[in-house]
């Protein structure tokens, strides 16, 4: 018997024991008798019914969620499902190559990503944070269309000989100047950068 979505979310907010790690089993049946199954995380699950989003395997063998179609083809396979420093990723090759299916930003799931690498492309409308580091990298992934995007980086200067590199086409309010062992904040939108600092770590 198949559950409607306010019974999902019912059984979720119910049953104490699910954890974000629990799998669910989607089984679509299409009309030659072909049987497709695919196992999501409850994670996964929440994020969708909370946005009202449904999932579903198409006749086609791809995930679709709210009705979209996704790059993940599910059909005679069992996709694995991780969780990334920012979303939920995908992989139909047993783990060989990853793509992104779900970002915590698009349910406000997470504001904050943590990073280790100095060379990274962030999302935007969450605060990318970083310890310690004597340069960063930064390049940018697309925000929705017709929405406003801001991204967010923090980090603590370490060294006297510090370089920030952003896409070309973001300019400053003000030029910066990095000091040893100070947290800055940086805040880009519409290729505006503006920063600010204190000093020592956050």
């Amino acid at each position: 018997m198949a559950l409607t979505q306010n019974e999902l979310l019912n059984l979720f907010s119910q049953v104490a024991s699910i954890k974000n790690s629990d799998q669910f089993l989607i089984v679509s049946a299409s009309s030659d008798g072909t049987v497709r199954t695919t196992k999501i995380t409850a994670e996964l699950v929440r994020a969708y019914l909370n946005k009202g989003f449904e999932l579903a395997v198409g006749d086609d063998g791809y995930l679709y969620i709210g009705g979209k179609k996704s790059e993940s083809k599910v059909a005679g396979i069992t996709p694995q499902l991780q969780r990334g420093v920012d979303g939920i990723y995908c992989s139909t090759d047993e783990g060989k190559t990853w793509t992104p299916v779900a970002y915590f930003s698009d349910f406000s799931q997470q504001n904050m990503v943590l990073h280790t690498l100095t060379e990274a492309t962030i999302r935007p409308n969450v605060l990318n944070v970083w310890g310690a580091v004597a340069g960063l990298a930064i390049e940018f992934t697309g925000g929705g269309e017709n929405l406003m995007s801001e991204y967010m980086l923090e980090f603590t200067v370490s060294g006297s000989s510090f370089h920030l590199y952003l896409p070309s086409d973001v300019r400053w309010s003000e030029d910066p100047e990095w000091e040893d062992g100070y947290t800055y904040q940086v805040s880009i939108v519409n290729g505006l950068a503006i920063y600010a600092g204190w000093e020592g770590i956050s």
